[in-house]
């Protein structure tokens, strides 16, 4: 059997967390936010991250984006990888204030894994529109 590498076990381990509920500021395998998804499963892959949890529901000063380059110095030019670290802005919203963990797609391509207040944890192809709210993207097994 082959051993897994980092970024397959960071991958394996937010899988777990599938339908786990959103809750702000969570870290527990029932309730969990999108930054604690990371938080714990790029630990799985064996990179601790300093983890803060006196964050506001809103992004502040780009401090999401911020956190992301401390950790995992600047976002990755380039194919995205399964492991990879997607920082999201969506359409309404001034300033990126999500992330998820891009995933190989069962049915072929990528996928986004992300704990998402309006479902859970969820796993689902990355569309257009996904694909148009990722503005950066990380990776932390370099």
């Amino acid at each position: 059997m082959t051993e897994l590498t980092p970024a397959q076990r960071c991958v394996a381990h937010a899988r777990t967390l599938l339908g786990a509920k959103w809750r702000h500021r969570g870290r527990k395998p029932w309730a969990i936010d999108c930054i604690g998804l990371v938080v714990l499963s790029v630990a799985a892959g064996g990179i601790q991250m300093r983890d803060r949890t006196n964050y506001g529901r809103e992004p502040w000063k780009d401090g999401l984006r911020q956190e992301l380059i401390d950790h995992f110095g600047p976002p990755i030019e380039g194919d995205w990888h399964p492991g990879d670290i997607a920082l999201i802005r969506f359409q309404d919203h001034p300033e990126p204030g999500h992330v998820g963990i891009i995933a190989d797609y069962a049915f072929g391509g990528l996928s986004l894994i992300h704990s998402y207040s309006l479902v859970s944890v969820t796993e689902h192809r990355i569309d257009e529109n996904w694909l148009a709210a990722i503005i950066e993207v990380y990776r932390p097994w370099q």
